[in-house]
């Protein structure tokens, strides 16, 4: 026998490998373009993609949706990208489109006066930023717009803000009416102008809904103002709808009973398809912590009822409220947020997350480290995991220090459960927010940033960080030295899911 026949006889190819192998090998392969190519490989790989595939999306489900044990989420941050321009910002507009397996990114704000029109998109299955360079009627530089998916091949991009200058040295704020059409397969923008349109708008909400087996784009509530620009900016608590690029037709929604408090800076979302569900954003005198369902069968608004044990543990401050996004996860029920910690952690919090990074552990693992909580409140089950950890000296050491800024700073993962909004006795919850969510997270993108849900993975982009500064006098939104424009891109899934 020759040597190549010996070479041969003992070779191992990757289909040799147990099933199990491959299956722990595929969990570490991002959900998109890989996923493709694995399925075409054999009918066994077809199978075994099936199998990683509903794994994914049912432990991130289970995982995410924990009510009482520690979320056990991973961050992976990206830098922007040295070879592109690409500014750091706030306020842009995003829409994630499945079919492409990108996330678009429009606009926004590079600091208080400045305003962008660049268009982007990020490629998830490269983790990579390329700048879109279309044709056709290009929308202005502008912020706070609405982009949504119209599910035909077009992104609807509708209203905003910016900044113009009145002067050599003063400027105002201008809002736009304008609705534009981005065509994913022709690379174009369009610009469609109609006679019944809502007007200038800005800080509204959109989404998708279906209405007489019709698709429609609805539009809620925002700051509004008159198209010669004179009259004095106000909100509102009008419901439009909008039919398509091929008939363009604005009319407005004629509701029956009690609405919302005209309210800006909200989140909106379609269940069930017929049906829209707003959340957070600020009204002229208060922080709106109310949640509102409205039905296309009556054409009425229900208020649902907010349920929150701590409400100074389990959901978003006043001062974080009205500035944050909300995202839905459909397979979990859950809208899902990110806010700054609001309390300073304790000793044993520092001693112990400067020391190990626990945010990689898988569940299994948690269990072993941590003692099962007593309550839903984090301060009475820290004591106790604290106690626990310190008895394992076997548990990985952790080469970056966590300081207290990083902590106080960086963010904290809000849930708000949905599961019960249609029952008998419609309600939501504010579930338990543990602690741990915050390590790892990045710490200047506070407020105003854009948070999407692709496949079993949230990303978050951008964002202004407001610090507070120790003076006599409070700080004024405009200013700079209490504010950090941030172009980081992070990644948040569970930490027993590989990235």
């Amino acid at each position: 026998m020759s040597n190549n026949d010996n070479i041969s006889a003992h070779s191992k190819c990757i289909e040799d490998l147990p099933e199990e192998i491959l299956l722990r090998i595929f969990r570490f392969i991002l959900p998109y373009n890989d996923y493709i190519a694995i399925r075409l490989v054999c009918r066994q790989w077809e199978r075994l993609w099936r199998d990683t595939k509903q794994w994914r999306l049912e432990n991130f489900s289970s995982q995410i949706s924990l009510s009482t044990l520690p979320v056990s989420i991973h961050w992976q941050l990206l830098d922007p990208p040295t070879k592109f321009n690409l500014t750091p910002r706030f306020s842009h507009s995003t829409c994630y489109v499945a079919s492409k397996r990108k996330l678009y990114v429009f606009g926004g704000s590079r600091d208080m006066s400045t305003t962008l029109n660049d268009f982007w998109h990020l490629d998830l299955s490269t983790r990579s930023w390329e700048r879109i360079l279309p044709t056709g009627q290009y929308p202005p530089p502008k912020c706070s717009s609405t982009f949504v998916d119209d599910e035909n091949g077009n992104l609807i991009l509708f209203g905003g803000r910016s900044m113009i200058y009145t002067d050599d040295i003063h400027m105002r704020e201008q809002l736009h009416h304008e609705l534009h059409s981005y065509s994913l397969e022709n690379n174009t923008w369009n610009l469609h102008v109609s006679l019944n349109e809502p007007g200038p708008i800005a800080e509204h909400s959109a989404s998708i809904a279906i209405v007489n087996n019709q698709k429609l784009m609805v539009v809620f509530g925002g700051l509004v103002g008159a198209v010669n620009q004179q009259a004095v900016l106000q909100l509102t608590d009008d419901l439009w709808q909008w039919t398509n690029i091929e008939t363009n037709t604005w009319s407005m929604v004629q509701v029956n009973g009690l609405r919302p408090e005209p309210r800006k800076g909200h989140s909106q979302f379609t269940l069930n398809a017929d049906q829209i569900l707003i959340v957070g954003g600020s009204s002229l005198t208060r922080v709106c912590r109310d949640v509102w369902l409205f039905s296309f069968q009556t054409n009425q608004w229900t208020q649902i009822t907010v349920n929150n044990q701590h409400p100074n543990d389990f959901a978003p401050s006043n001062e974080d409220l009205p500035h944050i996004p909300f995202c839905l996860v459909a397979s979990s029920q859950l809208l899902i947020t990110f806010g700054r910690w609001k309390r300073h952690p304790t000793e044993n919090e520092l001693r112990t997350y400067s020391e190990y990074d626990f945010s990689h552990c898988d569940s299994k693992s948690r269990e072993q480290f941590f003692a099962p909580p007593s309550s839903s409140s984090d301060d009475s089950d820290e004591p106790a995991r604290c106690t626990n950890v310190c008895r394992r000296p076997f548990l990985p050491p952790m080469k970056t220090k966590y300081s207290l800024l990083e902590l106080s700073t960086g963010l904290q993962m809000y849930r708000l459960d949905l599961s019960k909004i249609f029952s008998s006795t419609p309600c939501v919850t504010w579930l338990p927010s543990k602690c741990t969510t915050v390590f790892g997270s990045p710490t200047r993108s506070s407020r105003y940033y854009s948070l999407n849900c692709a496949r079993s993975e949230l990303i978050l982009f951008g964002g202004i960080e407001k610090r507070k500064l120790h003076l006599q006098k409070p700080s004024s939104e405009n200013d700079h030295r209490s504010q950090s424009i941030s172009g980081t891109l992070a990644f948040i899934t569970i930490s027993n899911v590989s990235l």
